[in-house]
């Protein structure tokens, strides 16, 4: 009786060494020993099953985005978005959310870092990315995005102002979740009243926008203004004489009164626009509102228009689904759900320094928002901008409005 008590007690001792693994081999081999002093056992493997429950299986959620929204920098908005990233996983049991920041532009830039990924290494895409308009139109059209629609219906939602609609669609298809907006506005000091161009024009202050910029987006949209159609009834890119006409006399207007000064064609960027305002060389600008400077001295208001009806420009930064994974499609659309909604977007947009794409209580805003028309596209932009840069330079080196109107109009014949 002693021997077997001996060979019981040592068969515990060596499971309780060697672990709950290795304890049931043990107990299956032949033993005299009494069934009651075997009872122990099963409870051992009773509390072991309860503090280590089985492992969930990481899941993978990759995230490209630009500098700019880097969750790691340190800024408030970095930080919220780092929180609301966190809060998501917390919420999806075995998430990891991978992100990866790229270049907004160039080689290593986000589309052509999608393009290469997709043909190299297609399970390398990121499942969620965040791209602007024109990045999401030569995107979609290549083949290089999935279509949103299908699996989120909140584009259809009443409450998205037109222009953040339409950031969302490509030819009428749906293919991102719009979070973040921007457009052309009228920035001053604070100190100037200013409505109307007359107003403008007799401030006597200097009045700068990006006019080197090949694509002429500040001047075409005087242009639609005016009444101007971009395209013609065949879809086919097009400037109309009078709308045309009236958008240059505005600016030979504006140089003769020496509010529009001749540096203005050496601004090629909207960087170097907006530093030539910080610098005082101007105290009103035409520029992006996401690059306004923000300070309490600076007033933002709509660019006035030339005709009846007010009209900007509009971009802005979209969520658009590129893995392939039918699976993460699914969790990714979530997310872009979860990054735009009320309770997040709110608090963040003020912070990053972006517009609302959805309708505000700021009448101004409002004002600006609901005048606001996507970019024309890339197709539209390659013919027309170089078009209207090369007569915007020649009027403000001194050509008559009439001679530069004609030999644009030779141009569409």
């Amino acid at each position: 009786m002693t021997t077997n008590v001996f060979r019981t007690t040592y068969i515990v001792i060596l499971a309780s060494l060697t672990g709950c693994a290795s304890l049931a081999p043990l107990l299956s081999q032949p033993t005299p020993a009494p069934v009651a002093q075997a009872t122990a056992t099963p409870q051992l493997i009773t509390a072991f099953t309860q503090t280590a429950p089985p492992a969930v299986e990481a899941h993978v959620l990759r995230i490209w985005l630009p500098p700019r929204f880097d969750p790691n920098a340190d800024t408030v908005f970095a930080k919220l978005l780092k929180q609301r990233l966190v809060n998501f996983e917390a919420l999806h049991r075995g998430l990891q959310i991978e992100v990866r920041v790229k270049a907004e532009q160039g080689e290593t830039g986000l589309l052509n870092a999608l393009s290469i990924t997709s043909n190299a290494a297609p399970s390398a895409l990121p499942d969620l990315i965040a791209l602007t308009h024109p990045d999401l139109e030569t995107a979609a059209l290549k083949g290089l995005l999935h279509p949103i629609d299908g699996l989120s219906t909140i584009l259809h939602d009443p409450n998205w102002y037109a222009y953040a609609r339409e950031l969302g669609n490509i030819q009428n298809i749906g293919y991102g979740l719009p979070f973040a907006g921007d457009a052309l506005v009228l920035v001053h000091r604070l100190r100037l009243d200013l409505q109307t161009w007359d107003d403008i024009f007799s401030s006597k202050e200097n009045l700068i926008f990006t006019a080197g910029d090949p694509q002429g987006l500040s001047t075409l949209s005087l242009y639609i203004s005016a009444g101007g159609n971009l395209v013609n009834e065949q879809g086919l890119p097009i400037l109309e004489e009078e709308p045309l006409t009236q958008t240059l006399t505005l600016i030979q207007s504006g140089y003769e009164a020496k509010t529009i000064p001749p540096f203005v064609l050496d601004l090629k960027t909207d960087e170097q626009t907006i530093q030539a305002y910080r610098d005082e060389r101007a105290n009103m600008v035409i520029t992006w509102a996401a690059q306004a400077p923000g300070n309490a001295e600076d007033i933002i208001e709509p660019v006035p228009n030339l005709g009846a009806t007010p009209h900007t420009f509009a971009n802005g930064w979209i969520w658009a689904l590129a893995g392939s994974t039918s699976e993460n499609q699914q969790v990714a659309t979530e997310l872009a759900e979860y990054l735009i909604a009320d309770e997040f977007i709110n608090a963040w947009l003020p912070e990053a320094g972006y517009l609302p794409t959805r309708h505000s209580q700021d009448k101004k805003m409002n004002a600006i928002l609901e005048s606001a028309e996507t970019l024309p596209s890339n197709d539209v932009l390659l013919v027309l901008g170089p078009i209207m840069n090369q007569a915007l330079s020649r009027v403000l080196n001194g050509d008559p409005v009439v001679v530069v109107v004609r030999s644009v109009m030779e141009q569409f014949k």
